[in-house]
């Protein structure tokens, strides 16, 4: 399998792209061994979807606290700086519990739970701001919802957002100042915080969102059609009406190195509209190699 390092697209829209892919952590309660040990007092454990049920046809295999006496936490030990985004995906017990990216000196932003829906989105130490919200996409029962934490390079500052099952939080504080960090501001770790045997968590993710650069308002910056080499105008970038941007098929020229050889390789690659201000932002949804 190629993995795509680094992507260069130029995209008639007025604006330059420059992408990065960077590797994603991943921590798969799915793919472990049943009683295998992560973090601090946590374990796989596998059952049911209903985990109140003994017998079922499908089971399913999670991370959750070792015992009811022991509370269960990930410390995630990485330099954190650009675009990115931490996702966490769990059937939430009610209790308590955080996602923090910390510095060095352990100052940090944490996105906190009161209830399985209501979250506190917090500055601690850097940047500014605190907002509560809670959100309607939140799914009861026994199932997993995913809870997400982006942050994202503006002009002069970055911003963090969050999200569950894909939607932002609604927010219910009347004096709400929205979470600001400065431009750049580094990372040195990602904790999780507050597990225990009520919750079940399927996996974890940091992913870099590797902002696609370009124009403010008003520019006239001209540039060239990213695809080359083909006359089939189906290949052709295709602008939704939000801007989201799908290119079916691109060229993506590579240098060589040690595992993989110079030359062009075809890819397709997915776009999302993401406003800061006044500048037009993409960032990189799915990137793939096609057929040669």
């Amino acid at each position: 399998m190629i993995k795509i390092k680094l992507l260069s697209i130029s995209i008639a829209l007025a604006l330059t792209t420059q992408v990065t892919v960077a590797a994603d952590y991943l921590l798969d309660a799915t793919t472990m061994a049943v009683g295998a040990t992560t973090g601090e007092n946590l374990v796989v454990k596998e059952g049911c979807l209903d985990p109140t049920k003994t017998s079922c046809t499908d089971k399913y295999k999670w991370l959750t606290a070792t015992s009811a006496i022991k509370i269960g936490n990930i410390q995630v030990p990485m330099e954190l700086k650009g675009n990115y985004e931490v996702i966490i995906t769990l059937d939430a017990g009610g209790d308590p519990k955080a996602i923090k990216l910390l510095t060095a000196d352990n100052k940090g932003i944490s996105l906190t739970s009161s209830s399985e829906a209501s979250w506190t989105l917090k500055a601690n130490g850097v940047g500014e701001g605190s907002v509560s919200g809670f959100s309607r996409a939140w799914k009861g029962g026994y199932t997993f919802n995913e809870v997400k934490l982006t942050v994202q390079q503006g002009t002069t500052q970055s911003n963090t957002e969050a999200y569950l099952n894909g939607v932002a939080f609604e927010k219910y504080c009347e004096n709400c100042v929205s979470l600001k960090l400065e431009k750049d501001q580094v990372f040195n770790k990602i904790s999780f915080e507050g597990f225990t045997t009520n919750d079940r968590i399927i996996d974890v993710k940091i992913r870099s969102l590797s902002t696609v650069a370009a124009c403010s308002n008003g520019s006239s910056t001209i540039v060239t059609n990213p695809i080359t080499g083909t006359t089939n105008t189906s290949n052709l970038p295709q602008i939704a009406s939000n801007l989201d941007i799908k290119i079916p098929r691109g060229l993506y020229s590579q240098s060589g190195g040690l595992f993989t050889p110079a030359g062009s390789i075809p890819i397709w690659a997915d776009l999302k509209y993401v406003p800061q201000g006044s500048q037009h932002l993409w960032t990189l949804t799915g990137a793939g190699v096609l057929p040669q």
